[in-house]
């Protein structure tokens, strides 16, 4: 395997995507979270994507996917883990995987990172980036975003 492209967008301004409400699929951030890849000749790849919901004692389910413009090209349900008691300042990562098939050998593809709401939580969001310093939750460290080759 070998990374086609990747990012780990980490802002000093925390950002809060809610899970507050149902969602459709939705673009995180088309500026920073967006991947420009060339299909490999298997035309199949492997995305990996890492993040934290935060904000209270359970948590909303929620997907994460990619865009290509407004077109779904996969989603799934992250693995959600608790490294802590639950309380509203854990930070649960989530963590997703998944294969996309049948695309383009050779074809310039542009994605964008996304998240879907399906069981909301008051008070949660998907949450990334925040300042370096001794204040505690406020910091949630980066969206990892990555699109590997499988051939």
């Amino acid at each position: 395997m070998a990374l086609l492209a990747g990012k780990l967008y980490d802002p000093t301004t925390a950002v809060n995507k809610v899970t507050t409400a149902a969602l459709a699929m939705t673009a995180l951030d088309t500026t920073n979270l967006r991947l420009n890849f060339t299909v490999p000749a298997s035309g199949n790849v492997l995305v990996r994507m890492h993040g934290v919901l935060h904000g209270a004692t359970t948590f909303p389910s929620i997907l994460l996917g990619v865009l290509e413009g407004s077109t779904v090209k996969g989603r799934v349900a992250p693995t959600q883990s608790l490294g802590n008691t639950a309380v509203a300042t854990a930070m649960v990562s989530v963590d997703a995987e998944f294969l996309v098939t049948g695309l383009t050998p050779g074809a310039s593809l542009t994605w964008d990172a996304a998240y879907g709401v399906e069981t909301l939580v008051a008070s949660t969001g998907l949450k990334y980036g925040g300042p370096n310093n001794t204040t505690a939750n406020d910091a949630f460290g980066g969206f990892a975003f990555e699109i590997w080759s499988v051939d």
